[in-house]
């Protein structure tokens, strides 16, 4: 006659106890003064990032009449120059008409202004520096017309050259600041375009921020390459902890 066998103690499992249910067994505890784990973009588990929609083929064709449809226009340099073109004009015009009927308005002090030319070398102080600023003026108002300026929307790259899409600048910033406050440890988060580079600026409650730059840079990059800017934009993260 054979001795039942003892029941198993509390707390221990038994593999063989309940087959159709199965056991695993438990996992202990990290040892003390490992290293812990990096922050990553989706938290400290690891699961792997979510696909990016929305990515577009880049298309140079495309983007260039994307940047061309968003360009400002210069009105108030084109406002200021067709004024003061046009009262010119308008002052010519007077004066011509006026001196053809015999009643000249003389608005303008002709006689004195050509003595004082004829009798003034090219080399005087006061010429020269009525020459450099006629010079300067002409020089602005060209390179307003060359240098393009600050666009008021983002492009965004939709691989068709008939077809522009743009983004606020403010809506960007808000989208990329949304992406970096999903970083666990992240509190809070400010973005500001500067030019076409990125500035996060992010508070966290946490002591130990090691990684967590580069989780928040690796956030945001995800979503600008899932909003596909027809710009490459860089990013700073500049962290601030407990």
């Amino acid at each position: 006659m054979t001795e039942p066998a003892a029941p198993p103690a509390y707390g221990t499992t038994d593999p063989a106890a309940s087959p159709a249910y199965g056991t695993t067994e438990p996992v202990g505890p990290p040892a003390y003064g490992t290293e812990p784990a990096v922050p990553s973009a989706y938290g400290t588990d690891g699961p792997s990032p979510p696909p990016i929609y929305g990515t577009v083929a880049k298309d140079s064709s495309a983007d260039r009449a994307a940047v061309r449809a968003f360009r400002p226009r210069r009105v108030v340099p084109s406002v200021i120059t067709a004024i003061l073109m046009t009262l010119l004009g308008l002052l010519l015009a007077l004066e011509v008409i006026s001196a053809l009927l015999g009643r000249p308005l003389r608005l303008v002090p002709y006689d004195r202004m050509l003595s004082w030319a004829a009798s003034t070398p090219w080399n005087d102080p006061r010429v020269m520096a009525g020459a450099g600023l006629a010079g300067l003026l002409g020089l602005l108002l060209v390179l307003l017309a060359i240098v393009p300026g600050r666009p008021t929307l983002i492009p965004v790259r939709t691989g068709d050259k008939d077809l522009a899409i743009g983004m606020q600048r403010r809506g960007f910033a808000r989208s990329l600041a949304h992406a970096a406050e999903q970083v666990q440890g992240i509190e809070h988060a400010r973005v500001r375009l500067r030019g076409k580079a990125v500035h996060v600026a992010a508070d966290s409650g946490m002591r130990d921020t090691r990684g967590l730059a580069d989780a928040v840079r690796e956030a945001v990059n995800l979503r600008i390459t899932a909003l596909s800017p027809v710009w490459k934009y860089p990013v700073r993260v500049y962290l601030r902890g407990k």
